[in-house]
């Protein structure tokens, strides 16, 4: 019992450390954008101020950005969420020759980096005039995302054969199959995707908003990243605390999705890699 107790309280402590770790650049980030401007970075503020908040979205239109930011992530998440949940089942379920050779092509998609076909793309994209559009994403969503399929289809392959079976008895279609009971199974799994999606999104894709999409179109990751805070008499001079106040907002839709989703996560995870 006692050793049981110790190991216990040793998980925890190396839990606790390691969220100390991790949360540290969250505090770091707080702790500067309450710190007066032009006194430099700091561990602890001196005069706490909220007016860097003020600034940041009133320097630049932020809620403007911060809108292309969730536009931009509903169609990033929504659209492969759903075509990549009837490719699983098509390959989890159907019967086709060579769906296994394709699966397979689809996994080798995922070691090819996305700055390798980004050039590509812009040239195709330009040739169709699609640039300074959303279409890009879309396309792109209308083929699925490889991982979510993988995932998917990881989770099908542990329901039971003589469900389907059963439906196909009652009169049941493929898609009364899907819709009645692969469905409403899925949420642990589908709420997985949309975390991982959604975060990918948001502060992950900054670089191909830049090439495909007009300034005003930016969401708040390329923004951020390519314009930052300057002050509007000196354009040399950095601000850097209300930067990190515009950094601090932005993180938080991250930290809020997977707090409320958190869940989710761990258990389509879980069901998804254990193979019954």
């Amino acid at each position: 019992m006692t050793q049981h107790l110790a190991t216990r309280f040793t998980l925890y402590g190396v839990l606790l450390a390691l969220a100390l770790v991790f949360s540290f650049p969250l505090y770091w980030m707080a702790a500067n954008s309450l710190q007066p401007l032009f006194t430099g970075m700091t561990w602890f503020p001196e005069r706490p101020t909220l007016a860097n908040y003020r600034l940041a979205f009133t320097l630049q239109p932020y809620w403007m950005f911060f809108r292309n930011s969730c536009l931009l992530a509903l169609i990033s998440v929504g659209i492969p969420i759903i075509t990549s949940f009837f490719s699983a089942f098509a390959f989890a379920r159907l019967k086709a020759r060579f769906k296994g050779v394709l699966f397979m092509v689809i996994l080798a998609t995922m070691m090819i980096p996305p700055t390798v076909t980004q050039i590509p793309q812009l040239v195709l994209f330009k040739q169709y005039g699609l640039l300074g559009t959303y279409w890009p994403w879309i396309i792109s969503g209308l083929g699925g995302s490889p991982f979510i399929i993988f995932l998917y289809r990881q989770f099908f392959m542990n329901v039971p054969r003589e469900l389907d079976e059963a439906a196909r008895i009652d009169g049941c279609s493929t898609f009364a199959i899907i819709w009645r009971i692969y469905m409403p199974i899925s949420i642990p799994v589908v709420a997985t995707a949309a975390i991982m999606s959604f975060n990918a999104s948001w502060g992950g894709d900054y670089l191909a908003p830049f090439m495909f999409l007009q300034e005003r179109q930016y969401p708040l990751s390329t923004q951020l990243m390519q314009v930052g805070y300057i002050l509007p008499s000196s354009p040399n001079v950095d601000l850097f605390q209300v930067k990190q106040a515009a950094l601090l907002v932005f993180v938080l839709p991250i930290l809020v999705v997977f707090l409320f989703g958190q869940r989710f996560l761990i258990s389509g995870i879980m069901t998804g890699s254990i193979k019954s």
